[in-house]
């Protein structure tokens, strides 16, 4: 399905001053249910949208062209520096996430080789040796019927891997806490004085300048993105990293490397509990190829289905549900006048449900990643990763991740909802699943 706008801002000179419309009320909407205000918003008033955001003037921007503008073609006209990135940055630091120009381009390249293809695809063997243990651990609550909350399920699961794969730290029983630790931090990063915040992060930093502690004692290079950032010099004055600059790079790929993945994995669950087609088609691939044993890196090409679930989940779930940018100079968008300074929202969650570029979005349908129905497809109508310089640096690794858990978890069971749960997404730092979300493990 396509859609492409015939007069696309390839070459924007902000040649109008007609500005977007901008709708009354808005704030008090946003506050409510911010995923359905940028969704009635595109569809009522179009992909170019004002809205008032305090304290900053807002832009809803929901056109794959536009969005294309934005964070690859005139990328270096839009900066992180907004309002809530400050927030971010108060929070977690200057790491890569919210570092800015040169400083994040250092970063970037020194942490890119940590996330090589070869050296992701031997990682492999770590997500299933971490998944093994949790099946075994499942199999007691199978026996005897009991619900498990898949949500810290999941949760637990990703940071022992992230903890084992980015950090070579194995985080055994403080898994548990840190993540409790880092969910309530991310959901009160828009109150950083917050002595719950505070709390949270207190216990997060003391976990993290101990592995660091650690690390620094045994000195060894083990590949990982920390021996990377242990070695690491600055050009000018050849001094290593200071254990600042490394709770900061640390605490920021935590977020970034274990949360989402937890998240879409979680989602995942749910959305295959809500349609039993999609999972027996689902389960009978991978034991067709698996036959019983345990997954491997190379099988995930012969079960293209995992790969089709996952990305309809990410699409219709994506963690990273919204991205800030801010116009460092007048520019245009779809015909319209976007003043310097303008605070640019792109949702994923309302891009990916686009009338014009897909079909019945609220149906979750592996199939439309199929490669006939992805052909042409406007590559950015579906950002689950972002786009341009700034796409997630480990989506490589989440999709290898996220595939072998779903083919060992799901070749063994099939999870079932607990009746009765109000399932609801919340948009706060990521889409996350509720808190908690009982499934019921069937073979």
């Amino acid at each position: 399905m396509s859609s492409t706008r015939p007069n696309s801002p390839d070459k924007a000179n902000a040649s109008t001053h007609k500005l977007a419309p901008e709708p009354s009320g808005s704030l008090r909407d946003l506050v409510r249910d911010p995923l359905r205000f940028f969704l009635t918003l595109t569809r009522q008033y179009g992909d170019v949208v004002r809205y008032r955001a305090a304290p900053e003037p807002a832009c809803l921007i929901n056109h794959p062209d536009d969005i294309k503008h934005i964070l690859v073609l005139n990328n270096h006209n839009y900066t992180k520096e907004t309002y809530i990135n400050h927030m971010f940055k108060s929070a977690v630091g200057d790491g890569l996430l919210t570092s800015e120009g040169e400083v994040w381009r250092r970063q970037r390249r020194l942490i890119q080789p940590a996330f090589h293809r070869q050296r992701v695809a031997n990682l492999g063997g770590l997500v299933i040796e971490e998944t093994s243990k949790l099946l075994a651990r499942w199999d007691e609550f199978a026996s005897k019927g009991q619900a498990i909350d898949i949500a810290s399920e999941m949760s637990t699961l990703t940071l022992s891997i992230t903890g084992k794969a980015l950090f070579g730290v194995d985080l055994g029983n403080r898994a548990g806490s840190v993540g409790q630790a880092v969910n309530m931090a991310a959901a009160l990063l828009e109150k950083p004085r917050h002595a719950h915040f505070q709390e949270a992060f207190q216990s997060v930093d003391r976990i993290v300048y101990g592995i660091i502690e650690e690390r620094r004692k045994s000195d060894k290079d083990t590949g990982d993105v920390l021996s990377l950032l242990l070695q690491a010099r600055d050009e000018d004055t050849g001094e290593r990293m200071s254990d600042q600059q490394l709770r900061d790079q640390v605490i920021t790929l935590l977020l970034a490397g274990y949360d989402t993945t937890a998240s879409a994995l979680t989602w995942t669950w749910y959305l295959l509990s809500q349609h039993p087609s999609i999972t027996d088609k689902l389960r009978a691939e991978i034991k067709q190829v698996l036959a019983g044993r345990l997954p491997e890196y190379e099988d995930l090409i012969d079960i293209p289905y995992i790969e089709m679930v996952f990305e309809e989940a990410l699409r219709f779930y994506p963690p990273a549900w919204i991205l800030g940018r801010k116009a460092l100079a007048d520019d245009e968008l779809g015909g319209y006048f976007i003043p310097a300074g303008t605070i640019i929202a792109i949702s994923p969650y309302a891009v990916h449900r686009h009338l014009g570029f897909w079909d019945d979005p609220e149906l979750f349908d592996p199939e439309r990643f199929s490669p006939e129905r992805s052909d042409g497809r406007h590559h950015f109508a579906y950002l689950p990763f972002g786009a341009g310089p700034r796409q997630c640096i480990g989506n490589n690794f989440a999709l290898m991740e996220a595939g072998l858990i779903i083919a060992a978890i799901a070749q063994k069971y099939h999870l079932k909802l607990v009746p009765g749960q109000n399932v609801q997404p919340e948009p706060i730092f990521i889409l996350r699943p509720p808190r908690q979300l009982m499934m019921v493990l069937q073979e």
